[in-house]
């Protein structure tokens, strides 16, 4: 195929020229996603990279509206001026790929040219704007975990409205929820009518999911006592205000007894890590000091649940200690994570204790039957734990806890990456 093409490129040059709406033989082979044939053009005749069609676009916007990370990574490597062309309503190749939810060409054109980022439209949106607009939850993640484009985070529009403010008022919940965990996002900026983000028109009745705090809707979000957001708080003032500290400082004793319970389970752990269930031997020779059951399958699933177990407590009560020591952090999230960790710990303590009593008493027939008790015992006390759990939050609040702890860290990663 790329034969064909090279011979009618060179038999008939003005072939590659425009046909309908202003679109090059480029635009065409981009649209079907024909590498090769880009190539053999973009050889032939080079200009064709910047030509665009009627509406202004680029090849290179065809492949990032397209999601064709792929070709886009080629586009750009033969011409990296392409990614700052903008078309008739001043959409750049970013807009274009944001307002179609295609996080990995972002990535690839910032990899490539990282201040593309602060191109803006005909109304002074960024792609962050663009991507709150429409709905495009992944590549409002994206741009939040990219280092290059943090800048954008509270960047206003022509209309002074940051990407918090067009979340609200287009009432996108989800997208809403992540720019909330966010702790670069600026609550209280405020647009040209000196409104902030909580104070626009009056909403609808509708709910929106809030991590770390309970439901609540849009109509609420408007009052005083929440228009400030800390952390997985709602501050506010007089009786209000005093109602979110005494909510906070439930956390926080919660959090108090999670601790000692995680310090118990760690202890508890760490002990019986150094008193196996059958002892060691004593005797001399190439097995001095090793324990005499290992290489018994109830003293091997003892040693892995004590070692979950313990791993786990220890986490729990190292982000419990970590959560103190740093004011604004949110302690509903610190409570959920903590909680989740202990019950783990306390299940795989559960399933410790069995198996070294297993492992000691193998052929006893009681032992069989109280450990199929106890156990079950330990297993409907946990699921009781995990359900109250799930009633005191929703679950999506807490899958939207443990992803923002994980973009955190992300971010931090992609900052040291980035230094080196």
């Amino acid at each position: 195929m790329e034969e064909i093409v090279s011979w009618i490129l060179t038999s008939c040059p003005l072939s590659a020229d425009s046909g309908s709406d202003g679109q090059t033989v480029l635009h065409a082979a981009v649209s079907v996603r024909h590498s090769g044939i880009v190539k053999t053009l973009l050889r032939a005749k080079p200009e064709l990279i910047r030509e665009a069609d009627h509406q202004g676009r680029t090849p290179l916007y065809y492949a990032a509206f397209s999601g064709y990370h792929k070709l886009v990574r080629q586009l750009l490597e033969f011409n990296i001026l392409s990614a700052y062309a903008l078309d008739r309503d001043g959409f750049s190749s970013l807009h274009a790929a944001a307002s179609n939810g295609h996080a990995k060409v972002i990535k690839e054109i910032i990899r490539l040219c990282p201040d593309a980022g602060e191109l803006v439209d005909l109304k002074g949106q960024n792609i962050l704007h663009v991507a709150v607009l429409g709905g495009r939850a992944n590549v409002v993640r994206c741009i939040l975990e990219t280092i290059e484009l943090e800048d954008l985070i509270n960047q206003p529009d022509y209309s002074g409205n940051t990407p918090l403010h067009l979340t609200i008022m287009e009432r996108k919940n989800w997208i809403a929820a992540y720019l909330l965990q966010d702790a670069r996002v600026d609550q209280t900026a405020q647009n040209i009518k000196g409104e902030t983000a909580f104070e626009i028109d009056e909403p609808t009745e509708e709910t929106c999911v809030i991590p770390s705090v309970a439901i609540v809707n849009w109509r609420q979000l408007r009052l005083p006592h929440h228009r400030n957001f800390q952390g997985g708080f709602l501050h506010g003032t007089h009786e209000q205000k005093d109602g979110v500290l005494d909510s906070e400082q439930t956390y926080k004793q919660n959090c108090q007894t999670l601790l000692m319970i995680a310090t118990l389970i760690a202890t508890v752990t760490f002990a019986a890590a150094f008193t196996m269930p059958g002892g060691y031997n004593n005797g001399t020779g190439p097995g001095q000091g090793l324990a005499l059951l290992r290489s018994s399958s109830q003293f091997k699933w003892f040693v892995i649940s004590d070692t979950i177990a313990m791993t786990c407590s220890i986490l729990a009560a190292s982000l419990i200690l970590w959560g103190t020591t740093v004011g604004k952090r949110p302690y509903v999230q610190i409570y959920v994570i903590a909680a989740v960790l202990t019950c783990i710990a306390l299940q795989s303590t559960a399933i410790s204790f069995l198996a070294g009593v297993q492992a000691v008493l193998p052929d006893e027939t009681y032992v069989s039957t109280m450990r199929h008790i106890v156990g079950s015992a330990f297993h409907v006390n946990t699921c009781l734990l995990l359900f109250r759990l799930a009633q005191t939050f929703a679950f999506s609040q807490i899958c939207l806890s443990l992803n923002s702890c994980l973009r955190r860290l992300k971010c931090i990663i992609n900052s040291h990456i980035a230094k080196k």
